[in-house]
């Protein structure tokens, strides 16, 4: 029983020290994949925002996407054997809004577990028949922390985030978000203090050439209140193949997405000078979209 735990305290350890070092975090969640498109982008995604993955991104971006969609992602984090990451989101359209629901979860084998359950939605202010919109969302956020320890302890905490995504032209986003407007905190382990979720915004600006070509930036507060910019660039080439990448901070990202049949497979890597490469791979689907006419 010792051993087991001394086991779980060194696994937990490791897993704090890789994440931490990774991002400069201090809190839980503060890193947070949510598929292989947006990381291949740099993460610049707030003023993007048109897949499931809006849900946790930009809320307001769910009122664009007019049918059933869905996502899921999986990545081990710079391949430490043992921490393992998966993102699942879903998009329903209905009648005068948007819905999403989205969980992630970030686990350590035998040691530390999180789960972050999101609950969005979201409505046009305006939008025109030349695709020029505004619109907002809000989200409501379950985070849950366990630690696996001899004597296992968990808390959950509630939290909330609201967003902006204006397009005055069909080919130009601008995104804002908030998140963690409370800043609630766990208190898992004796004598070590409160970890809080610090409150995150970001802005984004993104553009449009002929259906063909994305560019994204996005300024990024981080845990400790700092700003750090990151972007990307999307090429599609005949419809169903997508190449990427990006910088977050002095970061590469690339990726590559193929699509067929209202499914799209995407892969990204994300790199740190450090602790290695992380990959990334996403299943996306969305169901066709039938004509009235």
């Amino acid at each position: 029983m010792i051993l087991r735990a001394r086991r779980i305290r060194l696994g937990a350890a490791v897993a704090v020290c890789v994440l931490s070092h990774a991002g400069n975090a201090h809190a839980y969640f503060e890193r947070i994949v949510l598929s292989a498109r947006s990381a291949s982008l740099g993460g610049a995604f707030v003023a993007v925002a048109d897949d499931p993955s809006a849900v946790a991104d930009n809320a307001a971006g769910l009122t664009g996407i007019q049918s059933l969609s869905f996502l899921s992602t999986y990545d081990r984090p710079y391949g430490v054997e043992g921490i393992n990451e998966g993102y699942l989101a879903a998009a329903v359209p209905l009648s005068g809004l948007s819905a999403g629901v989205s969980w992630f979860h970030r686990g350590v084998q035998g040691a530390l577990s999180e789960d972050l359950f999101t609950l969005a939605i979201a409505r046009d202010l305006k939008r025109t028949s030349e695709d020029a919109s505004l619109s907002v969302g809000a989200t409501v956020d379950l985070a849950h922390v366990s630690v696996e320890a001899t004597d296992a302890t968990s808390q959950t905490a509630v939290t909330f985030g609201a967003s902006v995504l204006l397009r005055p032209f069909a080919f130009i986003g601008l995104g804002y978000s908030i998140r963690n407007i409370i800043e609630p905190s766990f208190d898992l382990i004796d004598g070590g203090g409160a970890t809080g979720l610090n409150r995150g915004q970001a802005f984004g600006l993104s553009y449009y050439w002929q259906q063909r070509l994305l560019a994204t930036v996005e300024s990024r507060q981080n845990a400790e209140g700092d700003w750090k910019a990151r972007g990307g660039l999307e090429v599609r080439i005949q419809n169903r193949v997508f190449l990427r990448g990006g910088l977050e901070q002095s970061h590469v990202t690339t990726g590559a997405g193929i699509a067929a049949g209202g499914f799209t497979a995407d892969i990204g890597m994300t790199s740190n000078d450090d602790l290695g490469a992380t990959y990334l791979f996403t299943l996306r689907y969305a169901r066709p979209v039938v004509s009235p006419y």
